[in-house]
């Protein structure tokens, strides 16, 4: 579910971040920031810190730092959205209703989505071939070798028209949600 901006800012507004990290913190107030010890690592002396008006906490011991969201999420191991459900009940929110057309745009934005990572996915596939030798030996000459090809999610595109048209049916994909134009003609 996606959360518009001004439902977001309105959670903010109304939980300051020293009240969301002092359910899992004891936090002793020090000048404008809060300090405490780390929920993420077992310290002895405080390094974590909470500002109420950068709306941010600070963790130097395990190096996190983030929003109210961020830190329900790293301390209790939800999702973006759980997040935002549970501090939504915290504020005092009711979550904001979808009409029909905007689940209808989710639910294609969604998909969408999913069919770009699986055509991602088989593009790299491709390069990892047998198909995509002479791409990886290109690529290895000019120094992305197999670790940078993997970070950066490199592939290799076969000269078959409809290969990944192919592959994306026979993955159940809604063919309407893409759009596979003509290859250019090289002279």
């Amino acid at each position: 579910m996606r959360f518009p901006p001004s439902f977001l800012d309105e959670i903010r507004a109304r939980l300051p971040m020293s009240q969301v990290a002092g359910k899992r913190v004891r936090l002793k107030k020090e000048g404008r920031e809060w300090r405490g010890l780390s929920p993420f690592t077992a310290e002895k002396t405080p390094s974590f810190y909470v500002n109420d008006q950068k709306a941010r906490f600070f963790d130097f011991s395990a190096g996190k730092n983030g929003n109210i969201f961020d830190f329900v999420m790293e301390t209790e191991g939800v999702s973006f959205p759980e997040a935002v459900e549970r501090l939504a009940a915290d504020a005092g929110l009711a979550l904001p209703k979808m009409t029909a057309e905007e689940e209808a745009r989710e639910a294609r934005r969604a998909s969408t989505h999913e069919a770009l990572e699986l055509a991602a996915r088989w593009f790299e596939a491709r390069l990892q071939a047998p198909e995509g030798a002479r791409a990886r030996g290109y690529l290895a000459d000019r120094g992305l070798g197999p670790a940078l090809q993997k970070e950066f999610r490199l592939g290799y595109a076969p000269r078959e028209k409809f290969a990944l048209r192919g592959f994306l049916a026979s993955k159940d994909v809604d063919l309407s949600l893409i759009h596979i134009s003509e290859p250019t003609r090289r002279s």
